[in-house]
């Protein structure tokens, strides 16, 4: 006798739905699960880096800053150093001990001074200056901050006297080969009597040639 199935197959399907559903809730709430511990651990990886970040940041801050503070103490510092430059041009850095040092070494017993005078002139260009400006020009800045180039001169005139012309003669002979000096000029000669002992007085000028400013 064959068997009779009893179970409806209304309650088999349904049956059925409920095993897959009951599957495919069971696979999203592993899908949940993972998507959360994934949550999770980018949350604590952001948590862990985001200090990291700020300090790189905040170095990366710090390093600007340095850098900008040696920018503006490099400026200050080649201000300082035209500013001394210009100074030691003005001031003619050496000239008054290079002139001792040429006049002893054009003196003799039969030469000597009544006086001497040593003036220093400035000369304001009408155009600035090539780079690097040549020796005996120096450049600056106007109030404006335009910039300005000035003509330095250092000059010597002496008054004295020799024995006789041919003590004068080689006196200024001496003076003219002197590579220090340029520009050598015979002003004046006067030959004294025989009752003043017969000495000729003369007067002789000079310029000081200008050397390249280095700096110390």
């Amino acid at each position: 006798m064959a068997d009779i199935d009893m179970i409806p197959r209304s309650y088999r399907e349904a049956l059925r739905t409920r095993r897959t559903l009951v599957g495919y809730g069971t696979a999203l709430a592993l899908l949940l699960a993972a998507g959360g511990a994934g949550a999770a651990l980018l949350r604590w990886r952001v948590a862990v880096e985001t200090p990291r970040l700020e300090a790189l940041r905040a170095g990366a801050i710090r390093a600007d800053a340095v850098r900008a503070s040696l920018a503006s103490a490099q400026q200050r510092k080649d201000t300082l150093t035209a500013h001394v430059g210009a100074l030691a041009a003005l001031r003619g850095s050496g000239e008054v001990a290079a002139l001792a040092r040429s006049l002893d070494g054009a003196l003799d017993h039969r030469v000597w001074f009544d006086s001497l005078r040593f003036s220093r002139t400035r000369e304001l260009l009408q155009a600035p200056s090539s780079s690097p400006p040549p020796p005996g020009v120096f450049q600056s800045h106007s109030a404006a901050g335009a910039p300005q180039a000035w003509r330095l001169g250092s000059h010597v005139e002496i008054a004295g006297q020799a024995l006789d012309h041919a003590a004068m003669t080689a006196f200024l002979a001496r003076l003219a080969a002197d590579p220090a000096l340029a520009n050598v000029r015979f002003l004046h000669s006067t030959a004294g009597s025989a009752d003043e002992g017969g000495a000729v007085s003369f007067g002789v000028a000079a310029s000081m040639v200008k050397k390249e400013q280095h700096d110390e």
